[in-house]
């Protein structure tokens, strides 16, 4: 279950998270004990703490995370709630305890919850992401959306509303969208279990929305558009997926086959076309990112990279052949100064228009 898996990453986050010294040294013991599933004999070492320092809440949260382990969610919530108007909250708080109220069906209390947070944690990803999945596994699918971008907006390193909100789009017309924001996931979380399960999907879809076939019918198909020519304003921009497009569908013309080697051939075409003249009035943090690869002769690599697991066995042949290739882009893409930059002046937000 997704809400339980990410309750796992929380297990000793909380703690060490904060920078202090605690009272009572046992915590650290009783955190090992609930991560090795002792939960009982963990909840019995932190209330011996909460007695000792009952005005630390890192107590009751960690037995809170012992009884979330064990499903036992009433008891979970009866922990949060008593330490609700602390002062040093964090937003882990009120994602623990929107989560538990998620658990027992409680799905309002739940949304209460993270908005509470909200009001308290403005610029947190992960309540915008906690609140989006109870939208997504409601299947209203454009709140959902919504929410997911809102938690990319203000918090646009934090890579997981990207994989949700990535996932959703490849499922309906606006293909673009989904690629776009499954490929930034992938710069930002890359080695995960979601980050090989991105990589196909992306690979898949670049297949599936581009036709390859005679030339009288090649073309491509990243979203459905309509532009009525007499109701559109004449200095309106056009929607961001009509621009890739016109500059995309010039990379195909030569291409006879999709595999590995022609994707990463027609994004590098991409990028030349996009940076004669597009970039400027539809600037895009990832395709500056791709140009910054190009100048530096790692574009091509990073493509194999990114969609290995669309089609394994031609990216192991392609590393073997390019070893040289691979190991200069792998130096240059773990290079602390070549990661990805993000933030709320330049990050990527779907246009909506259709």
């Amino acid at each position: 279950m997704y809400k339980y898996f990410l309750i796992l990453l929380l297990t000793t986050q909380y703690i060490h998270a904060q920078k202090k010294t605690f009272k009572c040294e046992k915590i650290y013991d009783a955190v090992k004990l609930v991560d090795q599933k002792k939960y009982d004999e963990g909840i019995a070492l932190l209330k011996e703490c909460e007695k000792i320092d009952p005005l630390d809440d890192s107590y009751p949260y960690e037995i809170a995370l012992a009884y979330t382990y064990k499903e036992d969610y009433k008891n979970a919530i009866d922990q949060l709630e008593k330490i609700k108007n602390y002062d040093n909250l964090t937003d882990e708080y009120f994602q623990l305890l929107g989560n538990n109220y998620d658990y027992i069906g409680n799905l309002n209390k739940a949304i209460q919850t993270y908005d509470e947070g909200l009001r308290r944690f403005p610029n947190s990803g992960r309540l915008y992401l906690e609140k989006g999945v109870i939208y997504e596994f409601d299947k209203k699918y454009s709140e959902a959306i919504k929410i997911f971008e809102k938690g990319i907006e203000v918090n646009p390193e934090y890579p997981s509303n990207y994989y949700r909100v990535s996932k959703i789009y490849l499922n309906s017309s606006d293909k673009l969208s989904g690629l776009l924001y499954g490929e930034i996931f992938l710069n930002l979380e890359r080695t995960s279990e979601r980050s090989r399960e991105i990589s196909k999907l992306l690979y898949d879809e670049y297949n599936n929305s581009i036709n390859l076939g005679t030339d009288e019918k090649k073309g491509i198909k990243f979203c459905d558009i309509i532009i009525d020519a007499s109701k559109y304003e004449k200095n309106k921009k056009f929607p961001f997926c009509m621009i890739f497009g016109k500059s995309f569908v010039l990379s195909i013309i030569d291409q006879k086959e999709f595999n590995l080697d022609n994707l990463a051939v027609m994004r590098t075409s991409f990028i030349n076309e996009y940076f004669k003249e597009d970039y400027k009035m539809y600037p895009n943090i990832l395709f500056e990112y791709h140009k910054k690869m190009k100048d530096n002769n790692v574009f091509n690599a990073y493509n194999h990279y990114l969609f290995q697991m669309g089609d394994e066995q031609a990216f192991n042949n392609w590393k073997k052949n390019n070893l040289s290739e691979y190991d200069m882009f792998v130096k240059w893409y773990t290079s602390k100064e070549n990661i990805l930059k993000i933030n709320q002046k330049n990050v990527f937000i779907n246009d909506g228009m259709r």
